[in-house]
């Protein structure tokens, strides 16, 4: 089972953290797994905070595509994602962002789907 590294960038933007419970889903041309929650021992997805965590996964094969989401809990459960990172096996792939996931922001929605770069 191979352990994927992601790495998580939130914006340096006022309220740009969160407190929600955040997910993310890994999809490659070898299936899909997930939703697996992002939490560690540190306080995650604060203002400008890059945070690191370890899953270990079933392999998906490169990945192509992942979804992430919060589930809106907290005071100010709005966030801004400026882009995650994902490491396996030697590939390292790429995710922007750059938007709030927020349902008083942009289009209102706590998830986005975004493509390898």
């Amino acid at each position: 089972m191979p352990q994927y590294r992601i790495t998580t960038y939130t914006g340096d933007l006022p309220n740009a953290g969160t407190d929600a419970n955040v997910y993310i889903t890994l999809h490659g041309d070898g299936g899909t797994v997930g939703p697996s929650d992002l939490d560690n021992s540190e306080n995650n997805f604060e203002r400008g905070k890059v945070d690191h965590f370890t899953l270990d996964l079933s392999d998906v094969g490169p990945v192509e595509r992942i979804h992430v989401r919060h589930d809106n809990s907290g005071d100010k459960p709005g966030w801004y994602l400026e882009r995650v990172t994902v490491d396996v096996d030697g590939d390292h792939a790429e995710f922007p962002c750059d938007r709030w996931l927020a349902k008083d922001e942009d289009d209102h929605r706590t998830e986005v789907e975004l493509k390898r770069a």
